[in-house]
């Protein structure tokens, strides 16, 4: 059976969910890019899907509140996150359309030592933030240094955990100081979007790029599939006032900020669940 890519995440988890979240205040920049260079960068089993005449990268921001792990209530360390993601749609030999994170950056560091060992999606630790006003959304991720990185974006940190009180001021949009060794500053991979919303927009192009049935993942080497459960979302067309930065060439997308998108959504919000899929290969 065909499912309109609108109704593709409405489809009932074949499991139960393993995380729930209020999805907020979305931002979805997307861009064409040619499928020969994508593919590289894609796990076992699937390849860059094509929409409307080409493969896809984007970008995703926003607001993970209320963040649950049935049958618990909500956690108060996990229950409130900004993450900016660089991602790639996909498609498996089985149909089913997705996504490969190639980074997801946020400053919730329970959040990334689970992801990476329980979901196989590779979690950064940066500092991230975002805010709102009226229907202008800003998001600003700067990953912070090597060493942060290694001690909390890896499962090698475990034991590193006890650092975390250190961590609540993180996820503002202040100013960041340069990392200084030995007279200069270290570069630090970083994304800045800003965008107004607008009307709007039900074009199939919309919830084709939007609308994925779950994730692509490699877990202990195998390449895995979470599945991702939402409402129908209403969707509306954005106007680009600001992005910059360079974290799409630390994963592998050198100068995808230097036009701008080819499609450009805001989400208000939705709810999301996702749960266990099945191994792809």
């Amino acid at each position: 059976m065909i499912v309109a890519p609108r109704d593709r995440a409405s489809e009932p988890l074949l499991h139960r969910p393993v995380t729930v979240h209020a999805w907020d205040d979305v931002v979805f920049a997307h861009w064409r890019h040619d499928p020969e260079a994508l593919a590289p960068l894609l796990p076992r089993g699937v390849r860059p899907d094509v929409v409307d005449g080409s493969a896809w990268a984007g970008l995703s921001a926003y607001v993970f509140r209320e963040t649950a792990v049935p049958p618990f209530p909500p956690s108060r360390r996990l229950g409130s996150m900004t993450e900016v993601t660089i991602e790639v749609l996909t498609v498996d030999d089985r149909g089913r359309h997705g996504v490969v994170y190639r980074t997801v950056d946020t400053n919730n560091v329970p959040a990334i030592v689970a992801a990476h060992a329980l979901l196989g999606v590779p979690y950064t630790f940066a500092r991230a933030g975002g805010r709102r006003r009226g229907d202008t959304l800003e998001y600003r991720s700067v990953r912070q240094p090597d060493g942060w990185r290694d001690r909390f974006g890896s499962l090698r940190s475990l034991r590193s955990l006890r650092s975390l009180r250190s961590l609540r001021s993180l996820g503002s949009l202040r100013p960041l100081r340069p990392l200084r060794d030995g007279g200069s500053a270290r570069p630090r991979p970083a994304a800045t979007v800003r965008v107004v919303a607008g009307e709007v927009d039900d074009s199939p192009l919309a919830a084709e790029l939007t609308t994925r049935a779950g994730i692509h993942a490699t877990l202990l080497a195998q390449t895995v599939f979470w599945q991702r459960h939402h409402p129908q979302l209403v969707l509306r067309r954005a106007r680009l006032e600001r992005l910059e930065g360079d974290l799409p060439d630390a994963v592998g997308l050198p100068g995808l900020f230097d036009r701008a998108p080819d499609s450009l959504l805001v989400l208000d919000g939705t709810t999301v669940r996702y749960g266990w899929g099945d191994v792809v290969r």
